[in-house]
């Protein structure tokens, strides 16, 4: 008993001694981030309901949701060019303060057409969703590697993760709360759901002046035009760095968007109840996001990838097959922690291995994969589930988590990338 303790023991006060040596400005990000999350939960759990409560149909929510995915593919590599040439606190704090408006418009202002472009105002505001949260998450990873010392990147990239799907269960506990209590005072759900969604925008906007503090800068270097930043170096080394993605994407987008629906289809429960599965999920996912790291020092960063992508699959088939409610949740909670568990890891690592100037146009790439990919089976494995219950999809999926994950390995294991193979920037050869 006592030598299981003891490394335990010892990994945790190496990880909390790690934490403690952050630089500044990762604190203050963490701070914004934690802020982000909560306007990030509030939208993730109840604006769909808000859009319904104030008569849209699926056929309109389904219409806004995809401008928002639309908004964050068009800005991912426009992106990359700003955060190379503006200051990392302005671009975080602008977006923050952006996403703060576009949900008091949703929330607050009736959804008429803006004034000479005839688009209603709710249409713009998802927009903005997409294009905001994608230049977050686009200036975030660079700075993450600019600010932390080597051996801290990929808990920095977990504590990101892990801080800002905290703020989000906090956030849809908070505005359902809310929402409930208002809505039986004025009788009215949709006025419930504006006050709890404007709650949760006002609680976001201290991320505008936390965010602002960031003193961290791009390094100087010539000034090479606006779309230098976007002129890939290494090209086989991109598609070795998004294509597993991209594939993961393709596999994931069949069947987690409609988890959910599995839950009601297949045991009968409620949407309170499937709420609290997937709140307990997301705890699960918080923890999973810190351990990633530890579990990358003692495998190794390709193993930890690969291993925890692999050690999800026979979850998924449990969900496939089973008709027991408490295997099922339990395969659930299980695969959706080990896969979130790689995310910070693969972030660093990919990262690691492109020059610094780079790195936001390579985070963007892998960006638009990821969401073009998931966007793509998304509309075919709702289809695929109308026509054949969830059983096939989860099966493709399975199928796809293993090309991606032995891609993966054939592209970086066997010793090579193991998170430190970044050349120095003198050495790489610039030419297109």
């Amino acid at each position: 008993m006592l030598p299981a303790v003891f490394p335990l023991r010892t990994a945790l006060s190496a990880w909390l001694d790690r934490q403690r040596r952050l630089p500044p400005d990762a604190r203050r990000y963490l701070w914004g981030a934690a802020l982000m999350g909560l306007g990030y939960g509030a939208t993730w759990v109840h604006l769909n309901l808000f859009y319904k409560a104030a008569g849209l149909d699926e056929h309109g929510i389904g219409t806004l949701l995809a401008v928002t995915s639309i908004g964050g593919t068009l800005v991912a590599l426009p992106a990359a060019a700003l955060v190379e040439r503006r200051p990392t606190g302005r671009v975080l704090s602008l977006a923050a303060l952006g996403f703060t408006l576009a949900l008091l418009a949703q929330v607050l202002v009736p959804d008429l057409p803006a004034p000479g472009l005839h688009v209603p105002l709710w249409t713009l505001a998802s927009l903005a969703f997409g294009v905001l949260f994608t230049v977050h998450h686009v200036a975030a990873a660079p700075f993450f590697m600019r600010v932390a010392p080597e051996d801290m990147r990929a808990d920095l990239f977990g504590l990101a993760q892990a801080v800002e799907t905290a703020a989000t269960l906090f956030a849809a506990l908070l505005v359902g709360w809310l929402a409930k209590g208002f809505g039986a005072w004025t009788g009215s759900e949709l006025r419930g759901l504006q006050v709890g969604l404007a709650v949760a925008a006002l609680t976001t906007l201290p991320a505008f002046f936390v965010l602002r503090r960031i003193e961290s800068v791009p390094a100087p270097g010539p000034n090479r035009g606006w779309l230098a930043p976007l002129k890939i170096e290494d090209k086989g080394l991109l598609f070795r760095l998004v294509f597993p993605g991209a594939i993961v994407g393709l596999g994931a987008g069949l069947t987690i968007p409609f988890l959910n629906l599995y839950f009601r289809d297949r045991f009968g429960l409620d949407p309170a109840d499937i709420g609290v599965v997937f709140a307990v999920g997301q705890v699960l996912t918080t923890f999973a996001f810190l351990s990633g790291p530890i579990v990358a020092r003692r495998l190794g960063t390709v193993a930890a990838i690969v291993g925890t992508e692999l050690l999800s699959i026979p979850f998924f088939l449990t969900l496939a097959f089973s008709n027991t409610l408490p295997l099922a949740l339990l395969a659930f909670w299980m695969r959706s922690a080990l896969m979130q568990m790689n995310q910070p890891i693969s972030s660093a690592f990919a990262l690691e291995l492109v020059p610094e100037r780079q790195m936001a146009a390579v985070n963007s790439v892998r960006h638009v994969a990821w969401n073009v990919s998931w966007a793509v089976s998304t509309q075919v494995g709702g289809l695929w589930i109308a026509q054949a219950g969830h059983t096939p999809p989860m099966l493709a999926t399975v199928v796809l988590y293993v090309v991606a994950s032995t891609s993966f390995w054939a592209f970086f294991g066997g010793g090579r990338g193991r998170g430190r193979a970044r050349p120095p920037e003198e050495e790489i050869d610039t030419g297109a």
